[in-house]
């Protein structure tokens, strides 16, 4: 039997196994990020300017992603990485006043590769500016993306029904002049 409080000896296995239970999660987590959620954890580091990264939440399939300090209950200060799948989800977590002792340091749209701009107005509403992308991020280009649209046309022309009770061609006998 040791000397030590009860509360204590609990606080310490609740951290021993916190601890057990997250290592081999961060560990699993690395290799089965995709692409552009490794590069949103890239650019939190960027931003977190060397300090750990406590925690990493939601970011698999999110379409945003903040970097939020958080203070715990001991008082010290941590960085957590938060994912989201919609903007109104960001702007609902980045509006002043949702919660107390937290900092959100910045923002960044995960599929797009692009750092977010988290700004407030003078009527306390949320402006979101999104940036250039990454140089890393390697989004589509606006050509890119223009063949890959005209490509899914041309495929969706070639399998669209002809002539049916849907066809809208305005070729037969109602869809004259009169």
């Amino acid at each position: 039997m040791s000397n030590e409080p009860e509360y204590l000896q609990r606080l310490r296995k609740s951290q021993e196994e916190r601890a057990r239970r997250d290592q081999p999660t961060a560990a699993a987590a690395g290799p089965a990020m995709s692409r552009v959620e490794q590069e949103a954890l890239r650019w939190a580091k960027q931003v977190a300017k060397g300090a750990e990264l406590r925690s990493i939440r939601n970011l698999a399939g999110s379409r945003f992603a903040a970097l939020v300090r958080l203070q715990g209950a001991s008082g010290v200060k941590f960085l957590s990485l938060e994912g989201f799948p919609s903007r109104e989800a960001l702007l609902e977590r980045v509006k002043p006043g949702a919660t107390v002792g937290e900092e959100v340091l910045g923002a960044f749209e995960v599929r797009g590769g692009r750092p977010v701009e988290v700004t407030n107005d003078e009527a306390g509403q949320v402006i979101l500016k999104i940036g250039a992308p990454r140089p890393g991020a390697s989004p589509l280009s606006p050509e890119k993306m223009i063949r890959r649209a005209e490509a899914m046309a041309a495929e969706r022309e070639k399998t669209r029904p002809k002539g049916g009770p849907g066809d809208r061609g305005g070729g037969g006998r109602s869809g004259g002049r009169r």
